[in-house]
């Protein structure tokens, strides 16, 4: 939810709903909770509407005022009579009719009256990106191809050694010694000298 309004002479309060979502959005079904000032639940009700919401776009639709009977207005909506102000939550059940709120929903969606600017709407929970498991995220991602390099390069090394090692034998050269050599120095200039060199005819077959 983007923003609320109920002045006390409103018959109707009027949320503004903002679609996340890369599919529209044609019925929404969501409860309100009703608070005091201090944030005290008063009451709740449930709404189902048939609303459609293009993707990225907002959209205000009307529920009846709460409390209008006895001049209750929203806090955040101006009033200079000192009427009975509340505040409200807002909880989305399901979408789409045949689309259930997944476990994130399961909990409140942050009070839209205590900071609506640090909301991502009325669908932020349903936000394609906030929705993928968290093995899929982009930080995820990143660390599987970490992982990824870091197993190559080691494997990389690893094979240039045993090359070393097969070349070595094939030269009649000492196994041990050229595996030093390649510590010391570098698996491949030790490749690129044991191609220079070529065998030891004076050494004896290993």
């Amino acid at each position: 939810m983007v923003s609320y309004e109920q002045a006390w002479l409103d018959h109707k309060g009027t949320l503004a709903l903002r679609n996340n979502l890369s599919e529209d959005i044609h019925n929404i079904v969501f409860q309100i909770i009703y608070m005091d000032i201090s944030g005290n639940a008063l009451d709740y009700e449930e709404f189902s509407k048939d609303v459609d919401i293009a993707p990225g776009m907002t959209r205000k639709i009307d529920i009846p005022a709460y409390e209008h009977g006895r001049h209750y207005h929203y806090y955040k909506t101006k009033d200079e009579f000192d009427n009975p102000a509340f505040k409200i939550k807002f909880k989305l059940k399901s979408y789409n009719e045949n689309k259930v709120a997944n476990a994130s929903m399961a909990n409140d969606v942050p009070d839209v009256d205590d900071d609506i600017s640090g909301m991502d709407g009325t669908f932020s929970d349903l936000d394609e990106d906030n929705g993928l498991p968290k093995i899929l995220s982009p930080d995820t991602g990143l660390i599987v191809l970490m992982l990824f390099i870091v197993f190559f390069v080691i494997a990389l090394s690893v094979g240039l050694y045993v090359l070393v090692a097969v070349m070595a034998q094939r030269r009649n050269r000492s196994v041990v010694a050229w595996i030093l050599i390649s510590l010391i120095a570098t698996p491949l200039l030790s490749i690129i000298i044991l191609l220079f060199i070529g065998n030891d005819n004076n050494a004896e077959p290993l």
